[in-house]
């Protein structure tokens, strides 16, 4: 009697482990480490503990340019909250007619030991209006973004926005030449860029972008995890 109560409990064991072990493989375990990717970009996940490194390198260089993302899980490991910081320099000249800016912009590194990633920059004033004391100042446009400077002196601060979006801002400072005609600029910018998780775990939805409803200007991230074969 006691040998077959024995095995029934054993048998009781052993069945509740299938169980477990079946569940388990119905709802695999959401693991943020690893490539993902989108139409523009190729990332890398690295997690240590609830902290978030993702470090993005675009398809198409001459469009886009890499980017690094910092953060933390949150919500029982089914949204990312990071934060992306992005630095720079640019160097400017302005035109004969002062209607006009060109030069380059550089995007610091998202890996210390690279080059910065370096793009033309062309913009026209808005308007024809030149403050004789503060020539730089003004609106200047190129595409659909906006660059408003401020001219102290031999001092240069201002932002860039989208047009339509003037909330969102890249904030630039430096400084103005000796003969007047090229400025040297900083210029950073930080925005949040939050993801849910979907409920397979293989993709990431930039939540700015959830139901199409994408800002102007803003670039959507919706990565999709690659499997290693």
């Amino acid at each position: 009697m006691k040998l077959t109560q024995i095995t029934g409990i054993f048998l009781i064991i052993c069945l509740f482990l299938v169980t477990i072990t079946t569940a388990e493989s119905d709802n695999p375990a959401k693991d943020f480490t690893g490539t993902w990717t989108d139409a523009n970009y190729t990332f890398t996940i690295v997690q240590e503990g609830s902290d978030i490194i993702l470090t993005g390198i675009p398809v198409d260089e001459e469009s886009y340019f890499p980017m690094k993302l910092t953060g933390m899980e949150s919500d029982n490991k089914t949204r990312l909250v990071t934060n992306k910081n992005m630095t720079g320099t640019m160097e400017i000249e302005m035109s004969e007619d002062q209607m006009e800016l060109f030069g380059i912009q550089t995007f610091d590194p998202v890996n210390p030991l690279e080059t910065p990633f370096i793009i033309d920059y062309n913009s026209t004033r808005n308007g024809t209006e030149v403050q004789s004391d503060a020539v730089w100042s003004g609106e200047w446009i190129v595409d659909n973004m906006v660059m408003t400077l401020f001219q102290t002196g031999e001092e240069i601060s201002g932002f860039f926005n989208v047009i339509n979006e003037p909330e969102s801002k890249v904030y630039v400072n430096g400084s103005v030449s000796d003969d007047g005609r090229n400025i040297s600029l900083n210029w950073t910018f930080a925005e949040y860029v939050n993801f849910t998780l979907s409920d397979d775990g293989m993709n990431l939805i930039d939540e700015a972008c959830m139901n199409g409803e994408g800002k102007e200007g803003y670039l959507c991230l919706n990565l999709q995890k690659q499997v290693q074969e």
